[in-house]
């Protein structure tokens, strides 16, 4: 991957971000910067917006070939169809790979939240998609899609954040979803991307 600068302050321009500098975990400038550009552009053009997180996995037990181009061509057709629902879709995701066999991404997302309030039905296309795009058995794709909704100890998690500017708790829900975002530019786990590969990606701004 491509040399970029790591921090291991616990914020960033002003926001929390979740680096630690005592257990060695920081997180890529580069991958910041590019978080809070899409938030800017987008809390700038609307006066609500939708936050949501998720998470796309392989099935563990399926040979998958060209796995890159299979997530990036999935990808693509699920913001394709948000901006056919006029949802002005804003994205980032990254790609991680620890010891498993395949490799993951995690994403945030950012929707005009004058045009939908609810992360249901785009999770539910997210998995149609994903499933068309695999080509496997049915029974090799449950739970590849993650909401987010739930830690690893089966908490309870916020998904869905509306950013709304007339809410009083407007500033602290943003800075919130930017410290979750922050997640995604953690240093770890991406060393192991394969060299010529993208890291992550994220939405053009105008």
């Amino acid at each position: 991957m491509t040399t970029s600068k790591v921090t291991y302050d616990t914020e960033f321009n002003g926001n929390k971000i979740l680096s630690n500098k005592d257990k060695k975990q920081g997180c890529y400038t580069d991958i910041l910067t590019s978080i809070q550009d899409n938030f800017n552009y987008m809390t700038d053009n609307h006066d609500k917006v939708l936050f949501l997180r998720y998470d796309v996995r392989f099935p563990n037990d399926c040979h998958i070939p060209e796995q890159e181009k299979t997530f990036r061509d999935f990808h693509a057709n699920w913001i394709k169809n948000l901006k056919r629902n006029h949802l002005d879709p804003h994205y980032l995701w990254t790609r991680e790979q620890s010891r498993e066999k395949h490799s993951h991404y995690h994403g945030i997302l950012l929707l005009d939240g004058n045009k939908s309030n609810s992360i249901h039905k785009h999770i539910d296309k997210a998995e149609e998609l994903w499933k068309k795009a695999l080509d496997i058995d049915p029974s090799h794709n449950k739970g590849l899609i993650n909401d987010c909704t739930k830690g690893r100890d089966g908490t309870t998690h916020q998904n869905g954040i509306m950013l709304r500017k007339d809410d009083p708790e407007y500033q602290e829900k943003k800075n919130q979803c930017f410290e979750w975002s922050s997640y995604l530019a953690k240093e770890n786990t991406k060393s192991n991307t394969p060299k010529g590969r993208r890291t992550y990606s994220s939405s053009r701004l105008k």
